[in-house]
């Protein structure tokens, strides 16, 4: 039994992870950075796990519909280059 197709999901889950991380990745530095301006007085650390929750899932809820967008996209252009 051979696995023709198997790349598509190894490419989405791929986009999946690079969005689910990047946002973690943002909001990990940012919500340190931005928190004392708002009178925050938790210490950074605290800022950062939660800026990472917060903002990975965000990307979370996201990162489906741009990855399978960003695998159909690759599809076309693979079926009928120009």
């Amino acid at each position: 039994m051979k696995l023709r197709n198997s790349h598509w999901a190894v490419y989405f889950f791929c986009w999946l992870l690079t969005i689910i991380g990047g946002g973690a990745f943002i909001g990990a530095l940012s919500f340190p950075l931005v928190a004392p301006l708002f009178g925050s007085d938790r210490p950074p650390l605290a800022h950062a796990i939660t800026g990472a929750r917060h903002l990975g899932f965000i990307a979370l809820v996201w990162a489906p519909g741009i990855a399978l967008v960003a695998c159909v996209i690759r599809a076309k252009r693979r079926k009928s280059p120009e």
